[in-house]
């Protein structure tokens, strides 16, 4: 038994962990590293824990490792040296609301379009190095996708590939598939494992014993299970098990009054919550019960970002969109401006209840969700989401521990990777300025290490502009 358990927990680390040398021409355009012995010199370090940053920082790589961190380290033989004065370190970002699908932008009813092209490249280019899909539109193409990366025949982060949605009627959407029975979710659960899927997703309209069936299913597989909910209660999902949740409190029905059991009422949900103090002890008592059952919370307040004097699309990434999803993401920006003021009370309540989570403990992990209305383009909204930390009210080493360490914590992975210390997994950002002081400056990623292999941040964003809503 022991053995065994020890051989599936390495089937399963591995392929985030090693990258094959034998890179192809394609992947290879983007290495400005090698895969071989570095000394990263002087670099001002935050390194993912939540501690205050460390100037003048030697940081030695060998091979896919971090050998050493220290100040003033001699210089090994053989070793490369990379001078980092003036410039940053942190850990590679591990995201865990990602998808590689983003709304189409032609008339007619919403739907999706799979990006297995720009998005994986944009991710890396954006300092992602681990991410989790959080639902599949096309799962075999992000098995896929996760396979040719870790042969070292496409170019991204290493993947955790979760399910396709697993959900009853109601969402009306043409790419979603939907179930009918617990039987059903269980069945699909023991699919996609089978097929490589190592996360699973519940959504809107699913039922309480619908869950069940699914938690029980993944964690005999020991693979987790989180959720976009409505139908099922916050409370009532962290009672049967459920791992993580999705979107902050956005997804939220706990404070709707005279709820009805499985039943998802979104509009109604909405106003609930929007009418519910920021201070609420309801809010309190939520956050306690979820800490107690060691339920892991997604924030993607990027997603819920208000349009009136902020970024057409934040973090930057408006050259990336192609011609028609530009100027549908412009239209709706302009007929938001000076119109979103219930927006902006939803997300300053939302940053107060994330705030207040992760002050009682929680969980607190980090995600994106590239979808809605086209707003949210991978990789930029990732840089982006951490400088809304910083507007939360956490510490520039608290906003980069969520996006690190507390997503490797989560797929059980902080062993490898998540924080750069000796031993681990070289997965680096370094950035060209000092971070610790302004956290902008994360928009100015210059090399992205994954691995131990450094890729070009600035020409992976620039060869997939006008790309995202085509490929």
């Amino acid at each position: 038994m022991k053995i065994t358990t020890l051989l599936l927990l390495f089937l399963f680390i591995t392929p985030y962990i090693f990258a094959q040398d034998n890179l192809s021409d394609g992947v290879r355009a983007y290495v400005t590293h090698d895969r071989s012995n570095y000394v990263l010199q002087n670099a001002i370090l935050i390194d993912g824990s939540g501690n205050p940053a460390k100037r003048g920082v030697d940081i030695l790589v060998k091979g896919d490792r971090i050998e050493k961190v220290g100040i003033d380290l001699s210089v090994p033989d053989g070793y490369q040296v990379v001078d980092l004065n003036g410039k940053s370190v942190m850990p590679g970002m591990i995201m865990l609301h990602e998808h590689l699908f983003y709304p189409t932008a032609t008339p007619g009813k919403w739907g999706v379009n799979q990006m297995s092209y720009s998005f994986p490249r944009l991710y890396l280019a954006g300092g992602i190095t681990t991410m989790r899909t959080a639902g599949s539109i096309m799962p075999e193409a992000d098995l896929n996708i996760k396979k040719a990366i870790n042969r070292g025949q496409a170019i991204g982060p290493k993947m955790d590939v979760t399910s396709p949605f697993i959900d009853r009627e109601g969402t009306q959407l043409f790419e979603l598939g939907t179930i009918s029975s617990p039987q059903e979710a269980e069945q699909l659960v023991n699919f996609w494992a089978d097929r490589g899927v190592t996360s699973f997703k519940v959504y809107n309209f699913i039922k309480k014993d619908d869950l069940k069936a699914v938690v029980k299913a993944a964690h005999a597989r020991k693979l987790k299970v989180t959720g976009h909910l409505c139908s099922v209660t916050y409370e009532e999902a962290a009672d049967l098990g459920i791992d993580n949740l999705e979107h902050g409190f956005f997804a939220s029905s706990d404070f709707q009054k005279d709820k009805e059991p499985d039943l998802c009422n979104p509009f109604e949900a909405r106003k609930s919550r929007l009418d519910e103090p920021i201070s609420s002890k309801k809010v309190t008592k939520l956050i306690d019960h979820l800490v107690r059952k060691n339920v892991a919370l997604t924030s993607t307040i990027n997603v819920f970002e208000p349009y009136t004097g902020r970024e057409v699309v934040p973090g930057g990434g408006i050259d990336a969109l192609y011609t028609g999803a530009k100027e549908k993401v412009y239209r709706r920006w302009t007929s938001k401006q000076g119109r979103d003021s219930i927006d902006y009370h939803a997300f300053n309540q939302a940053k107060a209840w994330e705030k207040a989570f992760y002050d009682a403990g929680g969980l607190l992990v980090a995600g994106t969700d590239p979808t809605y209305d086209g707003r949210i383009v991978a990789g930029y909204a990732n840089m982006r989401l951490l400088e809304l930390f910083t507007e939360m009210g956490f510490s520039i080493p608290e906003a980069i521990k969520i996006c690190t360490l507390n997503g490797a914590k989560y797929l059980k992975l902080e062993s490898e990777t998540g924080t750069v210390e000796e031993g681990k997994v070289a997965d680096l950002l370094i950035i060209d300025g000092d971070i610790s002081q302004d956290i902008g400056e994360i928009r100015n990623i210059q090399t992205v290490f994954k691995n131990g292999i450094g890729y070009d941040s600035k020409k992976l964003f620039d060869e997939t502009k006008g790309f995202v809503g085509i490929r």
